[in-house]
C-alpha cells in the first residue's frame, strides 16, 4: 500500500522525532508537538542554504553526512531563541547597582552570563558597573556561535540603543560616521570586562574557573524539562561564591528548590546555607588570610575569606629559585618581598605548582630574561611532566613588593620582577587568572596544587628584615648555582 507524501514545507513524524530527540540530547531544549511548525519554520531557511528539496534529505545529512559535527550545531543555532534587550527588566539591574556592588567594594565582581545572545545583557551589566565606579570580570556564554560572533563584534543598529538614556549612550558607544552611519559600537573599557566563550549548559564540564558573585541565567529554563533544570540549578549552585545571587528571566520561578536558594526580589535568588563574606578587617580570620578566587580576565587579585587549608594535604615549603609542582593534594608555601612566585595550574587534570625568584641585580640586570625564563620553564616543564598540558595552563601571580623604599638604587626591583613576570605569561598565552604584585607588604602565599586554589596573607612589618634576609641569601646562592655571580650588593632589595 503507498504512503502519502507529506510534502517538502512538512516534518514527516519519524524526522520530527528525530530532531525532537536531537536537541534534548545536545541542547537539553525539550520540544513538544505544539513546536512542530516552530520547528518547519527555522530549519526551512536552513533547506535553502544547503540547496536540500526537503526536511528528510535534511534528517538524512545529520544522521550519516556530519561527521565533524557542523551541521548539527547549525541545527542547534537554527533551533535556540535569542531575544534580548539592553536592560531588559530593569530591576534586575538596580539590583546589582544598589546591592550587589557595594558588597564586592575594592575587588572586581565575577558574573557569568549563562545565556547572553548577542551581548546586550553582559554589555548591560557591564555599563551598570562602570558607571558605579567599579569594576568586574565577566564571563558571557551561549550556546549558539553565530550569536556569539555579534557580541563579540559590539556592533548594534542605534535603534537597538532606544532604551538607553542618552547621557549612557554618549558615555559607553562610540556613534558610527560615513558608510557606518546608523550603527554604535561599544567603548573598548566595556569589551575589556567580558570574556565570551561557546557554553553548553547540559555539557558535563563548564569552561569556567572560580566562583561567581552573580549567575544571570534568565529566559532560559523555559526550554528545559524539570529534571534538566534540577540538574543545572545545582550545578550553578556549586559556582556560586557563598551568599551569591542568581538572577531568573520574568517567566521563571525557583519556589520548588527552596533548600538550595531563597527568593530576595522578583526572580532574584540567594544561595542558601552562607551569607555574603564579611568585609576586610571584620574578623581574625578575615585580616589574616584571604582567599584568591580563580578568574580571568583580571585587573587585580580577587579575595574572600576563607578557613586554613585541610591538614591532610601535604604541606611543601619553598624559598627563592625554588620550585614545586604536584598532582596529588599538597600545599606550597613561601614568603615574598620583592621576589615573584607564579602559581600554575593545570584545570582538567588537577595538576599546579609554584615557583619563587627575582631576576638578577647589579651588573647581571641587563640581562635578567636567562634567570626569570629559567625558573618559569622549570616549573612548567615539572608540570608536563606529571602530565599537564602547557596549552592549559592558567596562572596566579604574587610578589614584587617596594619593600625598602630607602634603597633608591634597587628599589626598582619588585616592579621589575612584576613586569617580567607579565610580560613571559603574555607571550606564553597563558592566562592571569588572579595577581597580587606591588605595593609595600610582604607576602605569604599558599597554594593547593591540586584545585589551583591561591591563598594570601600581608605579613606584619616586625617581619620585613626576616624576609628581606631570607630572600637575599636565596636568591644569590640560586643565582651562582645558574653561574650568575653577583656583586656584593646585588641582591639588596
Amino acid at each position: 500500500m503507498a504512503t502519502t507524501s507529506l510534502g517538502a514545507d512538512q516534518l514527516e513524524p519519524r524526522d520530527f522525532a528525530f530532531l525532537r530527540d536531537l536537541i534534548m540530547r545536545e541542547a537539553g531544549i525539550h520540544v513538544t508537538e505544539q513546536k512542530r511548525q516552530l520547528i518547519e519554520g527555522r530549519l526551512g531557511r536552513r533547506l535553502r542554504v544547503l540547496g536540500l528539496r526537503d526536511f528528510h534529505a535534511y534528517v538524512r545529512l545529520l544522521q550519516d553526512g556530519d561527521e565533524d559535527g557542523t551541521e548539527t550545531l547549525e541545527f542547534i543555532n537554527c533551533i535556540t531563541t535569542n531575544k534580548t534587550a539592553f536592560f531588559r527588566e530593569p530591576h534586575h539591574f538596580d539590583y546589582l547597582r544598589d546591592e550587589v556592588l557595594p558588597s564586592v567594594a575594592g575587588r572586581p565582581l565575577r558574573v557569568w552570563c549563562a545565556a547572553s545572545s548577542t551581548g546586550e545583557e553582559p554589555y548591560s551589566i557591564a555599563m551598570t558597573v562602570l558607571d558605579a565606579g567599579q569594576r568586574a570580570e565577566i564571563v558571557a556564554s551561549d550556546i549558539d556561535t553565530n550569536v556569539l560572533a555579534t557580541a563579540r563584534r559590539g556592533v548594534y543598529d542605534e535603534e537597538r540603543l532606544d532604551g538607553i538614556p542618552h547621557e549612557a549612550k554618549r558615555r559607553h558607544f562610540l556613534r558610527g560616521e560615513g558608510d557606518k552611519a546608523g550603527w554604535c559600537k561599544v567603548r573598548p573599557e566595556l569589551s575589556a570586562m567580558i570574556d565570551f566563550k561557546r557554553i553548553n549548559l547540559i555539557d558535563e564540564q563548564w569552561p569556567l574557573d572560580g566562583l561567581y558573585d552573580v549567575i544571570f541565567c534568565r529566559n532560559v529554563v523555559i526550554y528545559f524539562n524539570r529534571e534538566t533544570q534540577e540538574t543545572l540549578f545545582r550545578r550553578m549552585a556549586e559556582r556560586l561564591a557563598p551568599g551569591g545571587i542568581l538572577i531568573l528571566g520574568h517567566s521563571e520561578n525557583l519556589s520548588w528548590m527552596s533548600d538550595r536558594y531563597e527568593p530576595i526580589g522578583k526572580t532574584i535568588y540567594r544561595l542558601r546555607g552562607a551569607t555574603h563574606a564579611p568585609s576586610r578587617g571584620s574578623s581574625r580570620a578575615a585580616a589574616s588570610f584571604e582567599r584568591v578566587a580563580a578568574h580571568a580576565p583580571v585587573v587585580a587579585a580577587s579575595v574572600a575569606p576563607v578557613t586554613i587549608a585541610e591538614p591532610t594535604r601535604a604541606i611543601v615549603r619553598i624559598e627563592a629559585g625554588s620550585v614545586h609542582a604536584s598532582k596529588s593534594p599538597s600545599e606550597v608555601r613561601t614568603v615574598l618581598g620583592s621576589c615573584v612566585s607564579a602559581c600554575l595550574y593545570d584545570p582538567l587534570l588537577g595538576i599546579g605548582g609554584m615557583n619563587h625568584f627575582m631576576l638578577p641585580m647589579g651588573e647581571h640586570a641587563t640581562r635578567p630574561a636567562r634567570y626569570g625564563v629559567h625558573a618559569m620553564e622549570l616549573l612548567i616543564n615539572q608540570i608536563m611532566k606529571l602530565g599537564g598540558d602547557r596549552t592549559r595552563l592558567r596562572a596566579k601571580v604574587f610578589g614584587g613588593a617596594s619593600v625598602i623604599k630607602a634603597l633608591a638604587s634597587t628599589s626598582d626591583v619588585g616592579r621589575r620582577n612584576a613586569e617580567f613576570i607579565r610580560t613571559f605569561l603574555a607571550a606564553e598565552r597563558i592566562p592571569i587568572d588572579a595577581e597580587r604584585l606591588g605595593g609595600t607588604s610582604p607576602l605569604e602565599v599558599r597554594m593547593t596544587t591540586d584545585t589551583g586554589h591561591v591563598r594570601v596573607r600581608a605579613l606584619q612589618s616586625d617581619m620585613l628584615d626576616e624576609v628581606v634576609r631570607d630572600e637575599q641569601r636565596s636568591t644569590k646562592r640560586s643565582m651562582e648555582v645558574m653561574g650568575l655571580i653577583l656583586d656584593p650588593d646585588a641582591c639588596l632589595f
